[in-house]
């Protein structure tokens, strides 16, 4: 909507200065298109540095863990680059039959605890809109539910081991 604010009132702006003569309602006109064009100007650049009218949503999720192969290969790692990063291969309850891995972004942090029983919690954070006034003004320019960072620690149990993935070239 603030783009298109934007456009309606940069052709307002031009339409004055082009077709009105000189006087008052010319020098109005272009006052109030120049006003709204300098705040929603501001207004996208704070959105877009600042994140203004969004606001940070936590959410967590916990799933049981199931080893990969048996307890002695139940966690898999598996080195990425130069190997300072890594990326966690794991299976859950939840969807038994397929491999998962944390996702090797900047953003994702992954922590290996031991505990009693095996689980996986993720913590993904969002920018959602603080309002329907906010959607409605920056829906264009940024999108609702960019992940601003995710979290995965896995607990697991001291029978279970952690074995390195690697993969061959052909």
């Amino acid at each position: 909507m603030i783009l298109i604010l934007l456009i309606i009132f940069v052709f307002v702006f031009s339409w004055s200065m082009i077709f009105l003569p000189h006087g008052v309602q010319r020098t109005s006109w272009n006052s109030l298109s120049f006003v709204i064009i300098a705040g929603a100007l501001i207004m996208i650049v704070l959105n877009d540095n600042y994140h203004w009218g969004m606001h940070q949503v936590t959410t967590t999720q916990s799933t049981e863990l199931l080893p990969l192969k048996s307890p002695k290969a139940a966690l898999g790692v598996k080195q990425l680059g130069t190997g300072s990063e890594q990326v966690i291969v794991y299976r859950t309850a939840t969807v038994p039959k397929k491999v998962q891995h944390t996702s090797a972004t900047t953003t994702t942090t992954t922590q290996l605890k031991t505990g009693i029983q095996a689980n996986v919690k993720i913590e993904s954070t969002r920018w959602r809109y603080k309002d329907q006034l906010a959607k409605t003004f920056f829906s264009l320019g940024q999108p609702d539910g960019a992940l601003v960072k995710r979290h995965y620690t896995f607990t697991r149990p001291r029978t279970w081991r952690t074995v390195l993935i690697t993969t061959k070239a052909k």
